[in-house]
């Protein structure tokens, strides 16, 4: 039982340690879109007005959801799970 423990564990800080931030995201996006996905995300800056920016995250410790707006004048839209320094878009 405790080698499960230990290996659960193990995982976690993994998990925790290669948890994506918004600068690893935003750079996804400018490798996958191009000039596309980079005028988006400065429109996205742009009308969200705050200092957070137009991508925000929600960090769960171990994942990160990814989600653009929610600030009232963009309504939320999540975009993307960011687990284990990996992307998986929701759509």
């Amino acid at each position: 039982m405790k080698k499960l423990f230990y290996l659960l564990a193990a995982i976690a800080v993994v998990l925790f340690l290669t948890n994506p931030d918004e600068a690893e995201f935003r750079e996804h996006i400018r490798q996958k879109q191009g000039i596309a996905g980079t005028i988006g995300m400065a429109v996205a800056d742009l009308i969200s007005g705050g200092k957070r920016g137009g991508i925000q995250r929600d960090n769960y410790f171990v994942a990160s959801l990814f989600y653009v707006g929610g600030d009232g004048v963009l309504p939320r839209e999540d975009v993307a799970w960011g687990v284990a320094g990996h992307f998986f878009e929701l759509k």
